[in-house]
């Protein structure tokens, strides 16, 4: 065989192995589009199956719940009265607010119209209940709807954030906005186990209740007080103070001394305990 046969027996060969290579990237191409259009159609399928119950959830006392609540919600499926109850939707929120609405998925496929089904729902804190449903709530079948109101029943009350040894004693005012204060009758503010505070803010006597957390204060919008009328430096003293207390999110305890701050961590009022 001459060098020319030689040759074209070598590009027919590549041109073969050419051609299967195509054919087999052709095919394995097909295989994973339609893997990718089996999983697409089956995710939209799912999907579409997918109904909602409409639930509001709620409690009848008025106290604040901790900021680490949850809400647990669930359907469940109590047709059988000698058997446990069976979970057919279960979910969880952060509760933020009071009442709470939200919108319950489940698979419509479960559902069967001569079975029973109902909502319940509790809410936690540090893995303890504080609220729960105590009555049934039907739901989807026997004349039930697909929307449903919850009131959810005390079994625990919130812990309150207690203020970290800052309460039952006078604090005294040494340094107000940066300023170290002269005088002769300081401000002072002293806090109770629960939050209410007296301020004596240079001239007038304020009253309320803040919310006090671990380093956290919240004082309220509004304060009783009276209404002395005061000469200008006192006066003065007194918005200035005020204006510092409205400012204050956080507080730091040293020993004696206590500081107020805004929540950048600007310090807005230092006190020490009043000998």
């Amino acid at each position: 065989m001459n060098n020319n046969g030689l040759a074209k027996m070598t590009m027919t060969g590549a041109s073969r192995i050419g051609c299967n290579l195509r054919a087999g990237l052709a095919k394995t191409l097909m295989y994973a589009t339609g893997i990718a259009l089996s999983a697409v159609l089956f995710v939209t399928d799912a999907l579409a199956e997918q109904e909602f119950v409409s639930v509001t959830a709620a409690y009848r006392e008025r106290i604040a719940l901790p900021p680490d609540a949850i809400l647990e919600v669930e359907l469940l499926d109590v047709s059988r009265a000698d058997a446990p109850s069976t979970v057919l939707s279960y979910m969880r929120f952060k509760q933020d607010r009071v009442p709470f609405d939200l919108q319950l998925s489940y698979d419509p496929n479960l559902i069967e119209e001569n079975y029973s089904y109902v909502v319940a729902a509790r809410i936690l804190s540090e893995g303890a209940v504080l609220f729960r449903t105590t009555s049934a709530y039907p739901v989807l079948t026997r004349g039930a709807g697909d929307a449903v109101d919850l009131v959810l029943q005390m079994t625990a009350e919130p812990k309150k954030p207690q203020p970290s040894g800052i309460a039952g004693v006078t604090w005294e005012a040494f340094e107000i906005g940066g300023r170290m204060f002269v005088g002769d009758t300081p401000p002072t503010l002293m806090f109770m186990e629960d939050g209410a505070f007296s301020l004596f803010a240079g001239c007038n006597q304020y009253t309320g209740k803040a919310e006090l957390g671990d380093g956290t204060v919240a004082f309220p919008e509004a304060m009783r007080g009276t209404r002395r009328a005061c000469v200008e430096p006192i006066q003065n003293l007194e918005n200035d103070v005020l204006e510092a207390i409205a400012a204050s999110t956080q507080y730091t305890q040293s020993g004696d001394n206590l500081a107020l701050q805004r929540e950048n961590g600007v310090v807005t009022l230092r006190f020490q305990k009043q000998q």
